[in-house]
C-alpha cells in the first residue's frame, strides 16, 4: 500500500464511522492529510505510514499538526499510524489535545511485524572520540554554525553519490538549498542543533536519529553539511557523523 492509498484507507475508517471525508491533495495540505467532520466536529488527520520502518512520529509532527488543524479551522487533530510513535510525542500530544490513533493496514502481517521489531538490534556506533563535556553546548553549536556553516553559502557540495546540493543562502533561521534532485528547499536550524549537540554529548549521530527528530526528511542534507566542519566526520553503514579522531 502506498502512502495515498494509505491515506484513502484512513479515510475510508472514519466514513465507516459516519464520518464526512475530504482527502485533501496530496501537495500543499499543510500537514493536514483528511478532513472529518461529524455534527460539530472537524477533525484534522495527519496520516503516517512508518509501518515496517525506522521512522516514528516525534514531537515536530504533532506540534505542527496542532497549528495546521488550527489554520484548517478545525477543532480536533489526529496522527493516524501503522507505526510507533516516539514517548516525548506522546508526552506532547496529551499536552496539547492532539489524539493518536493507530491504524493497523494489514492485521495479518502485525505477528511478523512484531516479531521483526522486537528481534532488530541497531548496528553499534563505531568507535569515536570521547564525548565533549563540560562545554555550554548551546554556544558551542553557535561558535560552530558561525564559524563553519555560514561561509557554505554560496558554494556547491557533494554527497557521497557525486549528486550536487547548492547552498543558497545561511542565516539564524536556517539552510536555503538545491537539492541533489533540483529542488529549492530549506532546512531549518533546530535539527542542525540538535545534532551538533548530540555529537558533542555523545560523539556519534545517524541519519535515522535526525530524522526521529525532524519531519521534513532532510538528513542526508544535514549529514552533508556538517560533515563539512573539521571536527565532524562521515562514516557509512549506517550512514552516521561522529567527532574526528585527533
Amino acid at each position: 500500500m502506498n502512502p495515498q492509498s494509505f491515506e484513502k484507507y484512513v479515510a475510508g475508517i472514519y466514513e465507516k464511522e459516519g464520518y464526512d471525508v475530504t482527502v485533501t491533495p496530496y501537495s500543499g495540505d499543510y500537514g493536514v492529510d483528511v478532513i472529518a467532520e461529524k455534527g460539530g466536529e472537524r477533525i484534522a488527520v495527519q496520516v503516517k505510514q512508518y509501518g515496517c520502518s525506522t521512522r516514528k512520529v516525534n514531537r515536530q509532527m504533532v506540534m505542527e499538526l496542532h497549528g495546521a488543524a488550527a489554520y484548517a479551522g478545525c477543532n480536533k487533530a489526529v496522527i493516524a499510524t501503522n507505526g510507533d510513535v516516539l514517548p516525548d510525542a506522546v508526552e506532547v500530544a496529551r499536552k496539547i489535545g492532539v489524539e493518536i490513533r493507530y491504524i493497523d493496514s494489514e492485521p495479518g502481517l502485525r505477528p511478523v511485524i512484531d516479531a521483526y521489531k522486537k528481534s532488530y538490534k541497531p548496528a553499534a556506533a563505531p568507535e569515536s572520540k570521547k564525548p565533549v563535556s563540560g562545554v555550554d553546548y548551546s554556544a558551542a553549536f553557535r561558535e560552530i554554525w558561525d564559524k563553519y556553516v555560514k561561509p557554505l553559502e554560496g558554494k556547491t557540495l557533494l554527497n557521497d553519490k557525486g549528486r550536487k546540493n547548492t547552498i543558497l543562502k545561511v542565516d539564524d533561521g536556517g539552510i536555503k538549498r538545491i537539492t541533489s534532485t533540483g529542488n529549492v528547499g530549506k532546512i531549518d536550524i533546530e535539527p542542525f542543533k540538535m545534532a551538533v549537540i548530540k555529537l558533542l554529548r555523545d560523539g556519534y549521530i545517524t541519519r535515522s536519529e535526525i530524522n526521529d527528530n525532524y519531519s521534513k526528511r532532510a538528513s542526508s542534507g544535514i549529514v552533508l553539511i556538517l560533515s563539512q566542519v573539521p571536527m565532524f566526520e562521515l562514516v557509512e553503514r549506517p550512514l552516521a557523523l561522529r567527532l574526528r579522531k585527533k
